[in-house]
């Protein structure tokens, strides 16, 4: 008589039943740790503007002429940097060399500025875009990897036209047709913290590929010049 053997049967699952997928527990942690290198870079760029506005501070007392000018230098350079970091609010130190040495450094600032929100343009426009899609999408964020591979694979012309029939027609015009208008004006608003800043703005003007490198240098040229030639021209007492 043939022998039953017994079979080991797993129990019956629910296929509606949503499984975790092997990837989950890596995502997370790829997660945390983009998080605390975000953190842990907030927090250096806010020592360093901590420690500017510090060495801003002191030169008061300072009678040296040449330890002066290179303290102002120096000052400047980090100002230009902390002002091209997305979220950053880099432009309390050009408003504190401005208040301390009045209209003798504004062109200084002023060019400092410049530079600054350039190389964050610069930044953005030299990212390599299949880098970036790569990380957003380990990441989970996987809109934001289709909006990097749809600038990959789509010409310029073609998304602006996209994006002018998407939006409103005043708001398709003003980001399409004006858009360095709106740039320049975003620059001069204030509140642009919470949308990431004057560097933030300019680097994801530089990563969408949609704007062109010198008439966005001549656009910041124009949208920067307001506070320091008013203060260069009237003094710091117009800044209250």
């Amino acid at each position: 008589m043939p022998r039953r053997t017994s079979q080991h049967r797993d129990p019956v699952q629910d296929p509606n039943t949503p499984q975790p997928s092997p990837d989950t527990p890596i995502r997370w942690s790829r997660i945390a740790i983009a998080l605390g290198v975000v953190v842990l870079g907030v927090i250096a760029l806010n020592t360093a503007l901590d420690w500017v506005q510090n060495m801003v501070g002191e030169m008061k007392s300072i009678n040296q002429q040449q330890v002066l000018s290179s303290m102002m230098i120096g000052a400047l350079i980090l100002y230009a940097i902390l002002i091209a970091c997305p979220f950053m609010p880099g432009i309390e130190v050009g408003v504190a060399l401005l208040m301390l040495q009045g209209a003798q450094i504004a062109p200084f600032v002023y060019l400092a500025t410049v530079t600054g929100l350039m190389l964050a343009y610069l930044i953005g426009r030299l990212v390599p875009l299949a880098s970036l899609s790569r990380i957003f999408d380990s990441l989970g964020l996987t809109k934001a990897a289709i909006l990097i591979k749809t600038i990959q694979t789509t010409a310029p012309e073609d998304r602006l036209a996209q994006q002018r029939d998407r939006l409103p027609g005043w708001l398709g015009k003003l980001t399409v047709d004006y858009r360095y208008l709106t740039v320049g004006l975003l620059l001069n608003v204030p509140g642009t913290f919470a949308i990431g800043g004057g560097g933030g703005i300019l680097m994801v003007a530089g990563i969408s590929r949609l704007f062109n490198g010198w008439a966005m240098l001549g656009t910041l040229l124009i949208a920067t010049i307001p506070v320091p030639l008013t203060v260069w021209i009237m003094g710091t007492q117009i800044m209250g």
